[in-house]
């Protein structure tokens, strides 16, 4: 039987669940030898940083949708702002990040997590919505497809020296 899910903004109790996921997202993201160059600590700062300046009154207008099912329990959540294009400085939103407990995934949650994000975005007067998805996140990608979205841009990296692992991630900011 597929859960019933509701999805509403989030509370300010779900913000250490928020950021328990993200921390996945991001550990996951960073693939193998990246994962050797950081600890998951690390990764817990830093997600704490961003989620906190995100909310911020100097960070950039968002907004945080979570899925809860029908015992209250949360499911997923995804995470949305108003942003400038890198290339042509429009604005538009940006879909941060998006996360489905394991329990949960495959019962379309991450579909009606996307429509929540946007219909924000939507109601924000934002006339285009993009996303960065993971090389190895095959599953997001079809899904994202599966929605409408395209290829515009591919991001590469190369490590260029070694550093001390776990220095603080934003040093020299």
């Amino acid at each position: 039987m597929a859960n019933k899910f509701r999805i509403d903004p989030a509370k300010e109790s779900d913000w250490d669940w928020i950021a328990q996921g993200q921390a996945e997202i991001v550990w996951i993201r960073l693939g193998p030898e990246c994962q050797q160059e950081v600890s998951r600590q690390a990764i817990d700062r830093s997600v704490a940083w961003q989620l906190e300046r995100m909310r911020g009154d100097t960070g950039f207008p968002s907004k945080a949708f979570v899925a809860r099912v029908e015992d209250g329990s949360t499911a997923g959540f995804v995470l949305v702002a108003k942003t400038h294009n890198d290339a042509t400085g429009q604005l538009e939103a940006s879909l941060l990040s998006q996360y489905v407990s394991e329990p949960y995934r495959g019962q379309g949650l991450g579909h009606r997590l996307m429509e929540a994000a946007e219909d924000w975005a939507r109601q924000q007067g934002l006339p285009r919505i993009a996303l960065s998805v993971g090389v190895l996140n095959t599953l997001g990608q079809k899904l994202y497809e599966s929605l409408g979205y395209h290829v515009e841009t591919l991001r590469m990296s190369k490590k260029l020296d070694e550093r001390e692992p776990d220095a603080p991630p934003f040093a020299n900011d």
